[in-house]
């Protein structure tokens, strides 16, 4: 009898600890969607930020999430809200918001597609992961994980004054760390 009890015991807490886990997944879905439609920044759909760039000739920067995600979550409340990342961003670049996992239909000059083979495109195994793209949709680079906004800060300007087309990021860096000293 006692073995018996201590079974249940173990089962209704292993019950509650999943289905508490369950619902925590959902939230946190939901959080990234409204995070998105909530943000300062203006994110575009995959899709229509290529054809968006072409026309304004700016870069992309490509934010790759999933909603379970912590450290993509980390990110949209304290990177993509600084003021000062939320202004350059708007800016200087056409930004996407793309779910590594969704299989929502793009339409893409290649062909119709998905934001799951979209990121297996770009190789991206991580998330968070940043991508940048020249206005033709042309990959520049790639950077996994958190990003604070004094981090980050570093690579929207690399990318978006175009100083990748005349240093290397790590020069770019150390030159602008240079003139703060």
């Amino acid at each position: 009898m006692k073995k018996t009890g201590a079974i249940a015991i173990i089962v209704s807490m292993w019950l509650a600890v999943t289905m508490a886990w369950a619902a925590q997944g959902t939230e946190k879905s939901e959080g990234t969607k409204g995070i998105k439609e909530s943000s300062p920044i203006t994110w575009n759909k995959y899709d229509d930020a290529l054809k968006l760039a072409a026309k304004s000739k700016k870069p992309l920067l490509v934010d790759f999430y999933t909603d379970w995600c912590g450290f993509c979550k980390k990110m949209d409340k304290q990177t993509y809200i600084d003021p000062n990342i939320v202004k350059y961003i708007n800016a200087h670049f056409v930004a996407v918001k793309l779910n590594a996992e969704s299989k929502e239909a793009l339409d893409l000059p290649e062909g119709p597609s998905s934001g799951a083979q979209v990121a297996r495109s770009f190789g991206v195994r991580s998330y968070p992961q940043t991508w940048f793209l020249e206005p033709s949709g042309k990959k520049l680079g790639g950077q996994p994980g958190f990003m604070p906004p004094e981090t980050f800060i570093h690579f929207l300007k690399y990318y978006g004054d175009g100083h990748y087309k005349k240093m290397s990021f790590q020069e770019y860096y150390d030159q602008a760390n240079s003139k703060k000293n």
